[in-house]
């Protein structure tokens, strides 16, 4: 059964409250772009340091709380839609995300040091993360959406835009 928590069209057996928890997921990035396009039809000068601050919020903040929910509230569901088995470790897992939340969240409050900081810190454990999960596709062969889909993607792609908007800020 497709898992609508991991990026995929949730079965038709699920309530509407369930498809609609299954796109919470993706809040991020829908709230970076809608964030990104208010803040540039405004205008600004300085582009790349708005968009940061911006992706700081949303891709490390808002995202790091939604995974941090997902490990500590949900870890029996959270670990089905990764194609792990539920583990102690979700429980550490949960508070490195919720941390990576803390650092995002507060990121709009300090100057390019920390944010430096935060982006080296979202950065490894990010990497680190798909590292892992190429490791569990080659290895168990495990495709589950929650180990090949979307936060596969977001675990490469993010920390990647990250780095990029920090240099183009400087």
């Amino acid at each position: 059964m497709p898992d609508a928590d991991a990026g995929e069209v949730a079965s038709p057996g699920r309530s509407s409250a369930e498809h609609l928890a299954g796109l919470v997921i993706y809040l991020p990035v829908v709230g970076f772009v809608v964030n990104l396009v208010i803040r540039f039809a405004g205008g600004t000068d300085e582009w790349e340091s708005d968009a940061l601050e911006i992706a700081l919020l949303w891709l490390v903040g808002v995202n790091g709380f939604i995974l941090a929910s997902g490990h500590l509230l949900q870890p029996a569901r959270t670990a089905a839609s990764i194609g792990w088995p539920t583990s102690p470790f979700q429980f550490e897992v949960g508070l490195t995300n919720l941390l990576l939340a803390a650092l995002g969240l507060m990121s709009g409050w300090f100057d390019r040091d920390f944010w430096l900081a935060t982006i080296v810190a979202f950065s490894i454990y990010m990497l680190g993360a798909a590292v892992g999960h190429v490791r569990s596709m080659i290895r168990e062969r495990n495709f589950s959406p929650g180990n090949a889909g979307y936060i596969f993607w977001y675990d490469v792609l993010v920390p990647i835009l990250l780095i990029v908007l920090y240099a183009a800020s400087g």
